[in-house]
């Protein structure tokens, strides 16, 4: 039994002394765990913009799958992601009842179609 923790304890001297210790640890800044949330918190308004119901209409009839659209958000970068947010924002909330919601639709398919051929 000493030989064994003899050798038990050699093999762990050599191993401290000959494998290199490579733990990194940083601080994680909030500017950087904010810039995070708000780039998660525009994707999901941009997503529940599309999986609206007057939106897929929009959408299906100018031939566009609500999944294709969903998957094309999801694509996007979250510069383009915050500027299409920053437009469903800027909206007025009037032009967001019956009248408006083309338009919007339009807007964002175009920038998702300029996004994917581009």
């Amino acid at each position: 039994m000493k030989f064994f923790s003899k050798l038990i304890s050699q093999i762990l001297i050599a191993s401290m002394v000959l494998l290199p210790f490579t733990a990194n640890a940083g601080m994680i800044a909030t500017d950087q765990v904010v810039a995070s949330a708000a780039a998660q918190a525009n994707r999901d308004k941009v997503m529940d913009f599309v999986a609206r119901a007057d939106v897929k209409k929009q959408m299906e009839t100018l031939g566009l799958t609500p999944t294709n659209a969903a998957d094309r958000v999801n694509a996007m970068t979250d510069e383009e992601v915050q500027r299409v947010a920053g437009k469903i924002d800027s909206l007025p909330a009037g032009a967001m009842s019956s009248g408006g919601w083309w338009a919007v639709g339009i807007v964002v398919i175009g920038l998702i179609v300029w996004y994917v051929y581009k």
